[in-house]
């Protein structure tokens, strides 16, 4: 439900709307709710948001009021997200694991690519392949960003795999 919450948050406050949800989304949450004056539930502030016109103004106050706090959730959350990163590649970076589905969604990759160059895909079926094909996608970009980490993560000074192997 936090995420409602976050997509009509987002327009007037995006900070506070980008943090809704995940690790600090709580206590953001509790902030905003304090700030409309209903209890601290995704529901009543849901509720809130569509009855008071000018409850967005108030959550944008909130922003304003407290930037500061806010910011630092944010870099937290940013950290949280590094960390998590950095230790799956720690973790997993010498196992046959990561390296092996990389190589089955490339080849999954490939394979699809010719398939709809030469394949005649019947009407019927087209918004069917449209989501394979985005769902093999995405989760290749996301098999090469654990290798070679994307843009987020680039500044890490953390190797995808190591090189000094004896």
């Amino acid at each position: 439900m936090w995420d409602e919450v976050r997509k009509i948050v987002s327009k007037a406050a995006p900070l506070v709307g980008s943090l809704l949800g995940g690790a600090p989304g709580g206590a953001v949450g509790s902030m905003v709710a304090s700030a409309l004056g209903v209890e601290d539930d995704p529901k009543a502030v849901m509720a809130e948001l569509k009855r008071n016109p000018d409850a967005l103004l108030k959550v944008t106050q909130l922003e304003n009021s407290n930037a500061e706090k806010l910011q630092e959730l944010a870099l937290e959350k940013y950290k949280v997200e590094l960390n998590d990163t950095q230790d799956a590649r720690q973790e997993h970076g010498d196992h046959w694991m990561p390296a092996a589905l990389t190589m089955i969604l490339a080849l999954m990759v490939t394979l699809m690519f010719i398939s709809l160059i030469w394949a005649q895909i019947p009407e019927a079926y087209s918004q069917v392949v449209i989501m394979i094909v985005g769902a093999v996608l995405g989760a290749f970009g996301t098999a090469i960003a654990f290798w070679l980490g994307n843009s987020r993560v680039s500044g890490v000074n953390m190797p995808a795999f190591k090189r000094n192997k004896k």
